[in-house]
């Protein structure tokens, strides 16, 4: 197994083992002193365990080999799953807000537990929120890199919750916990929120401006090769896919066609370290002027 799918992988099932005694610890915590806020962050961190399988079982299948029905490779597991994380966290939120609605200031709160939880909870999440984060940008992998900031949204809830829980000690005012518990609801939706939108793009295949503006410098660089154009940069999980049309003189051989085409792609893989596949289209000088103008600059 690739370091990349290893180490990954490794770091998933931290997360999950971390989160589990979290929710535990919460849960227990906010039923033995009664706060819906504490119950709710640990009902939230239950659901990243979930959360957190459903990364682990993405990133093995990302690591699948390209076959007959994925050509491609199957890279965009990772990014399907950090959307899917996404919209979970989003309904977890809104569950969580419904809850505390509905439990408003009607019940008492040990909130010298409260605060003993929430202090653990913070500490816990930001480690694993930091070491989660640190392993998806070294591979740049999404769904990674969603629940980092999936648990970092956690650690803010938890600070919400600490602060009803000081506020609840200060004044003997119960009403604290619930408002701490739609303070946690409101950061998790917008955590999902953002999740969300750090993976559409790749799934629309958004374009990257400055790695097309890399390869083209790359192409110009190469003699007997002119106005490189339609390059699209498609990116799968941890690797891109780029295919282009370069124009050569008519009356080259094929021989030296290939050879070129190859030097371009050699560049570009240099340069470019996460590009696994290069497709070049060569057609003679001026054969390209026509070609789908509705995209071209």
């Amino acid at each position: 197994m690739e370091e990349r799918t290893a180490k990954s992988l490794r770091a998933v099932k931290i997360g999950i083992y971390g989160n589990g005694v979290l929710a535990i610890f919460k849960i227990l915590l906010g039923v033995i002193s009664g706060s819906i806020a504490l119950i709710s962050d640990g009902v939230d961190t239950i659901m990243d365990v979930a959360k957190s399988i459903l990364v682990y079982q993405g990133i093995k299948v990302a690591s699948h080999p390209p076959d007959v029905e994925h050509p491609y490779g199957h890279g965009r597991a990772e990014t399907i799953v950090a959307n899917i994380v996404g919209v979970s966290v989003i309904f977890a939120g809104f569950l969580i807000a419904q809850e505390s609605f509905m439990d408003f200031g009607h019940h008492e709160v040990i909130a010298m537990i409260m605060i003993v939880g929430a202090s653990v909870s913070i500490v816990g999440k930001f480690l694993l929120s930091f070491y989660m984060f640190k392993t998806g940008k070294k591979f740049s992998n999404q769904a990674i890199i969603a629940d980092a900031k999936d648990y970092m949204s956690d650690v803010f809830a938890s600070v919400a919750v600490l602060i009803g829980g000081l506020l609840v000690l200060l004044t003997g005012m119960t009403i604290f916990d619930p408002i701490a518990s739609i303070a946690v609801a409101v950061l998790i939706v917008l955590m999902g929120v953002d999740v969300i939108k750090a993976g559409i793009p790749e799934l629309m295949e958004k374009q990257d401006p400055e790695m097309t503006a890399v390869i083209e410098k790359i192409v110009k660089q190469q003699e007997y090769v002119f106005n490189p154009h339609l390059i699209r940069v498609r990116k799968l999980g941890s690797y891109y896919i780029v295919d282009m049309h370069v124009e050569i003189p008519g009356k080259m051989h094929l021989q030296h066609v290939h050879s070129i085409m190859t030097s371009i792609e050699d560049e570009i893989k240099k340069n470019l370290p996460d590009v696994k596949e290069v497709t070049i289209h060569a057609e003679p000088i001026g054969g390209g002027e026509d070609e789908w103008p509705n995209i071209k600059e």
